[in-house]
């Protein structure tokens, strides 16, 4: 059997992909495709990250990992598991598809060649897919995600610096180093590289993009296959702030265990008011793309050859200062209502005046 490997990059809609190809068994298989679960009730694979992981990671706990002992063991686990899945499968099933972000978010060199020593005995063909995404966005993008989860309590010019240091946080906005890992577990020739970007996906949409690059134009008539709703949602610029400045009062982790009143919380802050949009400076763009002008281009020319210089052109639609970081008085007493808000309340979608 052939795998498809999806790995992120992470915030390139890997959970609108991956709710869609869940949701859909039927059609997948009439196409001879199937998307397994690995053990876990969500449709993204993070057991592939548990298992491939050489450190342990506090959310694995939830699947009894307490120990490396215990991943050695769930690696057998699930192996087996993966095996028992190919040989169950209708003979007429020829490709497994397996996603998660995590492998690019989480996997250092070492877990993804465990990684490899997983996967590669168990296939006849593996193709490993990645979507990178402009590191401006994609910091912004994970910004965000930080102070939505309780992360951290940076602020974004601290989030910046790291993600300018040599070794860059969040990791994975180092493309080549990322795929160099992946290159030495699967050979060079096994990855496919696109560019999470609306004007050059098929049909504009990541899943269309990834049934027709990765399984051909056979699969471009989607009829009877039923998307999950796209949930891009991300928090208002003031929004980011005031989780900024709440985290270290509620932050995600209580010690070595994820914090029940953060937890608790989750569902209200989702539903926190999605405008004014983040939006950075020029500045904090230009700085950020500097620092990886010459990794990009070593991905262009091995990947995207007949893609123009530079891979992630200079962008127009940013002013001087951005928004990111600010937070008025009024601001905060309506962000505050928000949050108390059990959800049936109706509330204004924005504040009002002072």
């Amino acid at each position: 059997m052939k795998l498809v490997c999806h790995i992120g990059t992470p915030k390139t809609g890997s959970t609108y992909l991956q709710t869609s190809l869940r949701n859909n068994p039927a059609w997948l298989a009439r196409h001879g495709i199937i998307y397994p679960d690995l053990l876990s009730p969500l449709a993204n694979h993070v057991t592939l990250f548990y298992a491939a992981s050489q450190t342990l990671d506090p959310s694995a706990q939830a699947y009894g990992l307490r120990d490396m002992a215990a991943v050695a063991r769930f690696r057998h686990v699930l192996t087996d598991h993966i095996r028992s899945r190919i040989a169950s499968a209708p003979r007429h099933v020829h490709t497994m598809v397996l996603s998660s972000e995590n492998l690019t978010g989480n996997l250092g060199y070492h877990d993804v060649l465990q990684l490899g020593e997983m996967l590669r005995p168990l296939f006849d063909d593996i193709r490993i897919v990645i979507y990178l995404r402009r590191q401006d966005d994609a910091v912004l993008s994970m910004y965000n995600e930080f102070m939505r989860r309780g992360y951290s309590s940076q602020s974004f010019e601290e989030f910046i610096a790291g993600a300018l240091q040599t070794e860059a946080t969040p990791p994975y906005i180092q493309y080549r180093r990322v795929l160099d890992y992946w290159i030495e577990a699967f050979g060079k020739a096994a990855i496919r590289v696109h560019l999470f970007d609306r004007a050059q996906m098929v049909g504009g949409d990541i899943l269309q993009d990834f049934l027709q690059r990765g399984f051909g134009p056979d699969l471009a008539d989607l009829t009877g296959f039923i998307p999950s709703q796209q949930d891009n949602r991300s928090l208002s610029a003031p929004a980011m702030e005031m989780l900024r400045r709440l985290q270290p009062c509620l932050p995600f982790y209580a010690g070595e265990h994820v914090n029940p009143a953060r937890q608790a919380l989750e569902e209200r802050i989702d539903r926190l008011p999605d405008t004014p949009r983040p939006r950075m400076s020029q500045d904090q763009s230009a700085r950020i793309m500097a620092r990886f002008v010459s990794g990009n281009d070593w991905v262009r020319r091995n990947f995207l050859p007949d893609h123009p210089k530079p891979l992630f052109p200079a962008r127009s639609d940013l002013d001087l200062h951005g928004n990111v970081g600010q937070l008025s008085g009024q601001d905060f007493i309506f962000l505050v209502a928000h949050l108390l808000s059990d959800g049936a309340a109706i509330l204004p979608e924005e504040p009002l005046p002072a």
